[in-house]
């Protein structure tokens, strides 16, 4: 196994209840982590130099505007790669984002690094329990 007897128990740990968040959507409760917590947790497990992130792909999938209001959507792919023990583990995920305001660049901006943080937060829940995957399949993280 590639990854340290510490980093194993770190990775069947749930996530502290007091990091999940809900919210609604299309009429369905969503349960989440926030990005900045799920970046804190892998900083934590592997180290803040034992892991990395890039962005694969990103691609602008909707622009409007309306009366001075702008939308934009984008989509994105992130890689993650891990550095444990001399193995290299590479996960990936996708994500979307939606940006919405008065200025076309901030809503662009917006989207963007929304959709970065969602795939960075699939990848990593790719490593089980202190990213949330159980909230992935709709659960609570106990």
């Amino acid at each position: 196994m590639a990854f340290s007897a510490k980093q194993v128990k770190a990775l069947r740990r749930s996530p502290d209840h007091r990091y999940i968040r809900t919210r609604e959507a299309h009429g369905r409760e969503l349960t989440y982590l926030e990005g900045w917590y799920a970046i804190s947790e892998a900083n934590r497990i592997f180290g803040f130099d034992g892991w990395s992130r890039e962005t694969i792909e990103s691609k602008c999938v909707l622009a409007r505007e309306n009366r001075g209001t702008f939308l934009a959507v984008y989509i994105a792919r992130v890689r993650v790669t891990v550095q444990a023990n001399g193995a290299t583990i590479i996960r990936e995920g996708h994500g979307s984002g939606e940006g919405r305001g008065t200025s076309p660049g901030e809503v662009h901006d917006i989207a963007l690094k929304a959709a970065e943080t969602d795939a960075t937060k699939r990848a990593l829940a790719t490593f089980c329990r202190p990213f949330g995957l159980e909230l992935y399949r709709g659960g609570k993280a106990i």
